[in-house]
């Protein structure tokens, strides 16, 4: 991987573990998406504001990752993620494609998007 993809997957593990409204106002593009099933598209704003509810993911694992960086400003993510409410420990499974741009040397999510998977059972 490179230093790229690195940092992408850096960022992708902070908006589960780390996340919070100052967060996602650093690390959302202006005019970034969020498509998470069944809710559909999620604008940065509202992405933002429901960063709020302080209800963070734990126990989080991340498998089958594919990083490619596809030009020197853009690196695409995808993987299968697994995850707990810390509140409650509703657990959450799914299939995840984000893509990050970089701007001003910063590297910002530019899309993310999140489908309901079902891991086969072990």
């Amino acid at each position: 991987m490179s230093t790229a993809t690195d940092s992408a997957l850096a960022l992708e593990r902070g908006f589960w573990e780390e996340g919070g409204p100052d967060f996602y106002r650093r690390t959302i593009a202006e005019g970034g998406l969020s498509v998470i099933e069944p809710m559909g598209a999620i604008p940065r704003d509202l992405a933002i504001q429901a960063a709020g509810s302080g209800d963070r993911w734990v126990d989080l694992q991340m498998t089958d990752v594919v990083a490619n960086q596809i030009t020197p400003d853009c690196v695409v993510l995808a993987y299968h993620a697994r995850a707990k409410r810390a509140s409650d420990g509703t657990p959450y499974t799914g299939s995840i494609a984000s893509t990050y741009v970089r701007r001003d040397g910063a590297w910002q999510l530019a899309l993310t998007c999140h489908q309901p998977w079902s891991p086969p059972e072990p």
